[in-house]
């Protein structure tokens, strides 16, 4: 659904502008990533969650202890993950997971490194090619390219409004700003507007867009 009919006609990765084929097959050499090639997950579109599945899983009974649920184990026994676990026995966790205004097509390398880190600004870190998100994995966090930052902190303020998932008083602020800086495109605009049909439910930070 993200790549065939959300991305139809736009099939560009969401951090580094990288274009990518019907197949999720990447054109490193696109967007400045040429260098990479040969790096795992470089070559390959994958579905990033801009608010990481983590920060909001970690807080259920179901992914800190699968093995407490009996539909969360196999035939043989062995326990699923904990993400697998909440997709099978927690409605919520589900609806946040696979709502489509959290998902965006990115390099798969650039989706490994960013892992689960927190947004924000950083003096250091480590830049792929012509990409300019910069993640420093020694502070865990990661600064998105211009571009990018208000998208990402109206898809923030969007999963905290609807799944009640707690925003730090400072992040808060954060996605204040990159909202009030970077308002929406026409295809962040045209993209709410797929989702909605799709899910009934619009991201009003972009649909309703005003500074905060």
């Amino acid at each position: 659904m993200l790549y065939g009919r959300i991305y139809r006609g736009h099939r560009t990765t969401f951090y580094c502008g990288c274009g990518y084929s019907r197949g999720g097959g990447i054109s490193l050499d696109s967007c400045g990533l040429g260098a990479y090639a040969r790096q795992t997950r470089a070559d390959r579109v994958e579905a990033e969650h801009v608010f990481p599945a983590s920060q909001f899983g970690n807080y259920r009974k179901c992914w800190r202890n699968p093995a407490g649920f009996p539909q969360c184990r196999e035939a043989d026994g062995d326990v699923v993950s904990g993400r697998d676990c909440c997709q099978r026995v927690d409605p919520m966790f589900t609806a946040a997971h696979n709502d489509l205004h959290n998902l965006v097509p990115a390099v798969g390398l650039i989706n490994g490194q960013r892992s689960n880190h927190n947004w924000g600004m950083v003096s250091g870190g480590q830049r792929y090619g012509a990409c300019e998100i910069r993640i420093d994995a020694s502070i865990r966090r990661v600064q998105p390219p211009d571009a990018v930052r208000g998208d990402i902190a109206r898809i923030m303020l969007y999963m905290q409004d609807t799944y009640g998932f707690r925003l730090s008083r400072q992040d808060r602020q954060l996605y204040v700003a990159w909202n009030n800086a970077d308002p929406p495109d026409a295809w962040e605009i045209e993209r709410d507007k797929r989702i909605t049909r799709v899910q009934g439910k619009a991201n009003e930070y972009v649909s309703s867009n005003q500074r905060l």
